[in-house]
């Protein structure tokens, strides 16, 4: 979620849904090789952040007022995030990798949780503080490009 708004929206989206992403947790018993487990961990961001794109046309006709952005990223993308994250903690890591993938989802979640009390967090430009910025890198180096900063 490198992205604040005052940037181009699309600059908001890709940075706020793609960065959101993360991996983790398991609630299947057989654990997915680390070829399947990224490619269905791309295929969530991705889809993410083909919906929230989607919204962002609807809404976003016209450059939007501060308050408009803040209630998109309220009542869209958190949620999107928070099923990205959710989802991707469902699949089941591969073996020997559990905790380098709950690395992933607990610091997204964590980066989720911040942006959820302050939403501007992702809304302002330059206030210094990107609260993905440990997801992206975790995500991107486990290879998760879609859920990190690479997929911008």
């Amino acid at each position: 979620m490198r992205a604040r708004f005052v940037v181009p929206l699309m600059g908001l989206i890709a940075g706020v849904i793609l960065a959101g992403c993360g991996g983790g947790g398991s609630s299947s018993t057989i654990a997915l090789s680390k070829s399947d487990f990224v490619a269905q961990g791309n295929a969530i961001c991705a889809k993410g952040d083909k919906e929230t794109e989607a919204a962002a046309k609807k809404v976003f006709s016209q450059p939007p007022s501060k308050a408009t952005v803040e209630k998109f990223v309220t009542d869209t993308v958190v949620p999107n995030i928070q099923g990205q994250i959710d989802a991707i903690g469902a699949l089941s890591p591969p073996a020997g990798d559990e905790d380098q993938v709950q690395a992933i989802v607990d610091a997204a979640q964590s980066a989720l949780d911040k942006a959820k009390a302050d939403p501007s967090l992702l809304t302002e430009q330059g206030s210094g503080s990107d609260p993905f910025a440990e997801a992206d890198k975790l995500a991107d180096d486990y290879g998760l490009d879609a859920c990190g900063s690479n997929s911008a």
